[in-house]
């Protein structure tokens, strides 16, 4: 027995100490861009080995906040997370709905076309989709970006579907027999009980859209429009030798709120990235 545990304990000690090593691996990355966008001058960052600790010059921060015009970025980039993610949750939160307590002959085959246009590439409709939206008299608008969440996701609805399906429907006709409707029944009733579910999707959506280049890239023509990814894909290529402490502190400040956001919702996102591992 007492091999047992020592065994057990040299095994945890082992795993905790790869964990360490894993986890460091993949941090290097983030660390070595906020050194670089502490140092004093872009030459210093060329310099091998690099020198991270003669100085830090916490100016960077604010040159780079003023030449690319951050504030503005930053409310535009915001416009644009709160919308989609607004929209698309909501949608998906109500199809999913549907799918799991409305239920017909004809609900899995609905569930499998949907479930379908997940293997249909982005790159495929981009065409056809700016087509569209030309026709509309959309493009140079945030509409392009926005509006097309009405429908959802296919994943977030999968997702919330599992989930609802898992909440008895025993509570259902309980909250019924005191005088709840379906809507009622969805906000007070189930979402209470998938909270994980749907922390994991808006961390989810809010990084897939507080990242995205390619969509905005594509539709905004006016230069009020932008966002941090285009904004500083500007800054950087304007000149063709931009000052990479600047780009460094840039990036900094763009990967703060991704970090924060994880940060605040990591209990629930890891619960509901286990619990759709269990499913």
């Amino acid at each position: 027995m007492n091999n047992y545990k020592r065994k057990e304990k040299i095994l945890n000690i082992v795993l905790v100490i790869l964990m360490i090593f894993v986890a460091v691996f993949f941090a290097l990355p983030f660390i070595y861009m906020v050194l670089m966008s502490l140092m004093e001058s872009s030459n210093a960052i060329f310099q091998y080995p690099p020198k991270f600790f003669t100085g830090f010059n916490v100016i960077n921060y604010a040159k780079a906040f003023e030449n690319i015009n951050m504030l503005k970025l930053f409310g535009n980039t915001l416009i644009m997370v709160i919308s989609s993610m607004a929209i698309g949750i909501t949608a998906s939160i109500l199809i999913a709905y549907g799918f799991s307590r409305f239920k017909n002959k004809y609900s899995n085959i609905f569930f499998v076309i949907l479930l379908s246009t997940m293997m249909i590439p982005w790159v495929v409709t981009m065409i056809p989709a700016y087509a569209e939206f030309e026709f509309l008299g959309w493009i140079g608008t945030r509409y392009p970006l926005i509006i097309p969440w009405i429908g959802g996701s296919a994943f977030n609805v999968f997702m919330l579907r599992q989930f609802m399906d898992d909440v008895p429907m025993d509570l259902d006709e309980a909250a019924k027999m005191d005088g709840a409707n379906s809507l009622t029944i969805l906000f007070k009733v189930i979402l209470p009980q998938i909270k994980p579910c749907l922390a994991t999707l808006l961390v989810y959506a809010f990084i897939n859209a507080w990242c995205d280049y390619t969509g905005p890239s594509i539709y905004f023509q006016d230069p009020e429009l932008f966002t941090l990814s285009i904004g500083m894909q500007q800054f950087f290529s304007a000149t063709g030798s931009a000052d990479w402490t600047q780009v460094m502190a840039a990036s900094v400040m763009f990967s703060i709120p991704m970090v924060l956001v994880l940060t605040f919702a990591q209990k629930a996102f890891v619960r509901g990235v286990v619990s759709t591992g269990i499913k």
